[in-house]
């Protein structure tokens, strides 16, 4: 039976107005189900649940996220949960200690978005006046808990300026986080916001070499990049295949990023014992690109991240935009040093994304 990693979005509120969001106009869109729903899903397809990564919106904004998360570990212990959330849940559970009690009972590990070492750059960014203290209330609040905390940020050209790297690794030192490194994909219709966001390779390259010689490389779930960097990585894309994403109105997508009508129209949660019936078909018999052909890694790499290839390209028979071959480079020669581990966290092998720590950092 197979299992899955799902990323949730329970709410398409939101109390922030970030420049790049991948899931503004989506959500716009959307009518939200009700907690009704989430639990007759959650009970039909239980067995089939590994994790719950609630995103998207901002869940804590919602009374229910709380009734749920509860209902979820008090039923199913087994299926782990994490939240990512922009900071605002710290207020939430500042100010109930019932909801506070609810939360370090539900929640194995927390994901705080911060874009920015810089107070005045992320509340910017974010489009919220409180985006950076709510941020590092949260981080704050979960040191010394046990549960694993995470400070992600999304990888486009400001954000991964030295300086910046810096300060973030900074921030997750006091706290006792480790970093995780989402890059912008191309998701809106706006050409312009997509222009302005999209990471160069050689920006890219430059800020892992940076990262990996300053710091430690922990993780690269990613099956182009863990590939290109790592001699021993065993690292398959998983996207649609033991991943998949709901949307608040219970639409069923193969990944966070792919969440336009064309993949989301095709299985709902409200379906009865849905989970054992889904079949993305592009993803799990997918082809790899003819230009991949005599490449050292084209067996492991297979052509790159499914849902890259799709936002740049419209279609799977491409590779992958980070791929140094399509910029006439070879292969990297120099690999990185990644400690042997475990699951790093519920995001390692449900999303393309990379990890990173302090020296010594794993847990």
């Amino acid at each position: 039976m197979r299992k899955y990693n799902i990323g949730w979005g329970l709410t398409s509120l939101c109390n922030m107005h970030c420049s790049f969001c991948y899931s503004h106009e989506t959500r716009e869109k959307t009518n939200d189900i009700s907690i009704s729903d989430w639990i007759r899903f959650v009970d039909e397809n239980h067995e089939q649940i590994d994790s719950i990564n609630y995103g998207t919106g901002e869940n804590a904004v919602i009374d229910d996220f709380f009734c749920f998360i509860e209902y979820v570990r008090d039923n199913y212990p087994t299926i782990a949960q994490s939240v990512t959330t922009n900071g605002y849940i710290s207020q939430r559970i500042t100010d109930s200690p019932e909801l506070k009690r609810i939360f370090l009972k539900s929640i194995d590990e927390v994901d705080v978005s911060l874009d920015f070492a810089d107070r005045e750059k992320h509340c910017s960014f974010r489009g919220q006046k409180s985006a950076y203290d709510w941020a590092l209330q949260t981080l704050s609040i979960l040191k010394n808990t046990g549960k694993k905390a995470t400070i992600v940020f999304v990888g486009f050209e400001d954000t991964i300026k030295k300086d910046n790297i810096d300060g973030l690794f900074k921030i997750a030192e006091t706290y006792d986080a480790i970093l995780r490194l989402n890059i912008y994909r191309p998701v809106s219709e706006n050409k312009e916001i997509n222009k302005r966001f999209i990471l160069k390779y050689d920006s890219l390259v430059e800020a892992l070499e940076y990262i990996n010689k300053k710091y430690q490389v922990l993780g690269l779930s990613d099956v182009l990049i863990g590939n290109l960097f790592s001699n021993d990585a065993n690292i398959k894309e998983n996207t649609g295949i033991g991943s998949i994403r709901i949307l608040p109105d219970g639409k069923i997508c193969p990944s966070t990023y792919l969440i336009s009508d064309k993949y989301s129209n095709q299985y709902s949660i409200k379906e009865k014992n849905i989970l054992s019936r889904i079949n993305f078909e592009d993803f799990e018999g997918a082809t790899i690109p003819k230009e991949c052909a005599g490449c050292e890694i084209v067996f492991k790499c297979r052509g790159g991240v499914f849902d890259r290839r799709i936002l740049w390209y419209g279609t799977l028979a491409e590779r992958d935009p980070y791929c140094p071959k399509r910029y006439g480079f070879p292969l990297p020669e120099r690999k990185f040093s990644i400690p042997e581990h475990g699951r790093i966290s519920v995001h390692d092998d449900y999303l393309p994304t990379l990890f990173f720590g302090n020296k010594g950092k794993l847990e």
